[in-house]
C-alpha cells in the first residue's frame, strides 16, 4: 500500500477509491508496459516454481498476446 493518495485510508480491504493506488495498476508481464483497466489478457503458461513444473496465469497486454500467444493452442520453449 502506498499512500500517494490523498484519500488513502490505509486500509485497502475498506477503501472506497478502488483503481487509484499503484498496486491497481497492471503491468504486462513480458513487455513491462502499464495495461489500462479491462485491457489485460490472462494467458496460462508453463512455469517452474520451487524446481516442480506446472502452470501459472500471467496478464500480457494486446500487443504482446498477439504476437507471442494468439492462434497458438500450446508454445513449445527450448
Amino acid at each position: 500500500m502506498k499512500r500517494e493518495n490523498l484519500n488513502c485510508i490505509g486500509n485497502c480491504r475498506l477503501c472506497s477509491v478502488l483503481g487509484e493506488c499503484p498496486a491497481d495498476h497492471v503491468h504486462c508481464e513480458d513487455c513491462g508496459t502499464e495495461i489500462e483497466t479491462g485491457e489485460g489478457i490472462e494467458v496460462e503458461v508453463e512455469a517452474v516454481q520451487n524446481g516442480r513444473h506446472g502452470t501459472k496465469m500471467i496478464t500480457v497486454c494486446p500487443g504482446c498476446f498477439a504476437e507471442y500467444y494468439q492462434g497458438d493452442e500450446t508454445i513449445e520453449f527450448d
